[in-house]
């Protein structure tokens, strides 16, 4: 390995523990929730583990969860006193094709991982995740977005080929133009149309450690000037190569604190001041995230604040991997205050109104019920085939609300009502939830948010079948 990482991610928990498999990430907002454990658990290492597991729950009528590291707060991948099947093992790196530009791997194979050995070859993953425990099956069960999305779509639209495990037990494989119903079924299909087995991805030339790209960062105290530069940077990112923004919003003695900031990448000259200018910046903020769940509650919460306010003072020099992982190696969401986090992919186009109702929802409850301690909504652009469904010139944009929260006031009650009104607004503004992040239950209504649904309805219209696809009893593990 040429380039030292250190994996710090949620120090609060461990994600690869048989306590953890009574948990997914709604305990990150409810942190005494009560553990719902499985009863069996398959921890397969090849392709025909998963078809003996498969037919096995299926020759005993049992209901088969799978399960990656559990970053789920929509009821995907607890077993509670069922069968889990965890892709843990199921980690081997197979074949880096430098010809094609593709690595092939296990489901279970880490990203974080399987990008420091492409480092060692030059190459890298075109769409990462921030978490340092995502898997690929985990990443691709869900979409998967990153900084370089407005360039390079979501993670499942760097997937080549697939090889999946289907109800029935059979080994399919499918790819871009291979039974392509099938293919794109099982993308971002959160596990309910098969086990993900294999992938191969695509890959591309970069040296993420040592390139150091330059910041445009600009700061915001007012919300109009915010929406008004950030959505046009979104929908027209121009020669950015990452970029990402958040608006912050406090409660302090009264009043609201309030800042924006968006951050946009761009190449630049490079030199040895650059490069130290990165590592001090992030060596400090990476200080941070170590010691983050390591520490009285008090202290942690005191981190985590620090390690925001560096959110919105974003260094101005930063490598490729400094900026992928930045949320999260400084800002561990596993410690001090509780958290949760709810996803809209919406149009580009209607970024600004779609933030301006969401956020006046969350400003709303806060008022009404005090259970939100501080609201952040970090945004990204994204440009992604599978979301445009074949329409070359559709933008998206990704509204992450990531807010603290009082459990007290947090009751069931209040979370479903505003679950119920996030879905409402999604729909009224023609955008997408992102689904391992708190939907509602109603199929009907659910249909409509779920862009695999929502995929595979128009591919319905226009007479494409699924091959004989059967449904898993349960969904599987979200990213």
């Amino acid at each position: 390995m040429s380039q030292p990482y250190k994996f710090t991610s949620h120090e609060g928990f461990a994600h690869d523990s048989l306590d953890s498999l009574g948990y997914d990430w709604e305990r990150i907002g409810a942190p005494q929730i009560k553990p719902r454990y499985p009863f069996k658990i398959y921890l397969p290492m090849t392709t025909d583990d998963i078809v003996l597991a498969v037919k096995e729950t299926r020759s005993l009528g049992q209901k088969l969860m799978i399960r990656s590291k559990g970053h789920s707060s929509n009821d995907l991948v607890l077993a509670d006193r069922g069968c889990v099947l965890v892709i843990e093992k199921l980690n081997r790196i197979l074949d880096l094709n430098e010809a094609e530009r593709t690595v092939t791997v296990q489901a279970g194979v880490v990203l974080a991982e399987l990008d420091l050995h492409l480092a060692d070859r030059g190459y890298g993953l075109p769409i990462i995740g921030d978490h340092n425990h995502i898997t690929a099956g985990g990443f691709a069960s869900v979409g998967g977005i990153s900084p370089a999305s407005h360039r390079f779509g979501m993670f499942v639209d760097n997937v080549r080929r697939l090889e999946y495990v289907n109800h029935e037990g059979e080994v399919v494989s499918c790819g871009r133009n291979e039974r392509p119903d099938e293919f794109y079924r099982v993308l971002a299909g959160a596990g309910q149309h098969g086990v993900i087995a294999t992938l191969t991805l695509d890959v591309i030339r970069i040296d993420k450690f040592n390139v150091i790209l330059q910041n445009d960062r600009r700061l915001y105290a007012d919300l109009k000037k915010f929406l008004d530069e950030a959505g046009q940077l979104i929908r027209d990112p121009g020669q950015a190569l990452m970029e990402r923004g958040v608006w912050l919003d406090y409660a302090v003695l009264g009043t609201s604190v309030r800042i924006g900031q968006f951050s946009s990448y761009h190449e630049a000259p490079q030199s040895p001041l650059k490069s130290l200018w990165n590592k001090a910046a992030y060596g400090y903020l990476q200080t941070l995230g170590l010691y983050a769940g390591r520490l009285p509650t008090g202290i942690d919460q005191a981190v985590k604040y620090l390690g925001m306010a560096g959110v919105v003072l974003s260094p101005r020099y930063a490598s490729t991997k400094n900026i992928e992982t930045f949320t999260d190696r400084i800002l561990d969401s596993s410690v001090g205050d509780p958290t949760r986090m709810f996803i809209v992919l919406g149009p580009a186009e209607k970024f600004g109104p779609l933030f301006n109702r969401l956020y006046s929802l969350f400003l709303e409850y806060r008022v009404k019920t005090g259970c939100f301690t501080f609201i952040a909504i970090y945004v990204k652009a994204i440009r992604s085939d599978y979301l445009a469904n074949g329409d070359p010139s559709k933008r998206f944009c990704e509204l992450m609300l990531y807010c603290g929260i009082d459990p007290d006031k947090m009751t069931e009650p209040v979370l479903e009502e505003i679950v119920s009104q996030i879905d409402d607004v999604t729909i009224a503004y023609g955008a997408y939830r992102y689904m391992h992040t708190k939907t509602v239950k109603d199929e009907k209504r659910r249909s409509r948010i779920d862009p695999n649904a929502v995929r595979a309805s128009i591919a319905l219209a226009h007479g494409a079948g699924t091959n004989g696809t059967h449904l898993l009893e349960q969904p599987d593990a979200g990213e």
